[in-house]
């Protein structure tokens, strides 16, 4: 009988540790917001977010600040629209009001963003609260 524990304890212990060993070297999976902000901090040709908004403290002052994003609930395919196709939303050279500052709407289009990039940028944006 203490030879059937015992193996039945060796073998537990050898399941056991391999479940660990594959849990702290399998690969994290990261969420599409958390791509957005590893995307939008890249440096890639085309997303250039910080030229005119800032986010977080870092970047320009010529767009809305996007560090609050998130609170004014615009839908992921909404900011996806906005990134890609800014005019659809925005007559060009109009005027918006936002937080109490008047922008002028001169936000070119980003058409050369997959659908991914643009998931990934939106969600990072709506995640901003």
């Amino acid at each position: 009988m203490k030879k059937g524990l015992t193996a039945i304890f060796i073998i537990l212990v050898i399941v056991l540790g391999y479940l660990a060993v594959h849990a702290l070297t399998a690969p994290v999976k990261l969420s599409a917001a958390q791509l957005g902000n590893q995307l939008i901090h890249s440096n890639k040709r085309g997303v250039d977010c910080f030229a005119c908004h800032t986010i977080n403290g870092k970047g320009g002052s010529v767009g809305p600040n996007l560090s609050k994003e998130g609170d004014l609930k615009h839908s992921i395919k909404w900011l996806e629209v906005q990134i890609a196709t800014p005019s659809k939303h925005f007559k060009p050279g109009s005027t918006m009001k936002i937080n109490g500052k008047s922008y002028m709407a001169i936000m070119p289009d980003h058409k050369m963003l997959s659908k991914k990039e643009l998931f990934e940028l939106a969600s990072y944006l709506e995640s901003l609260k």
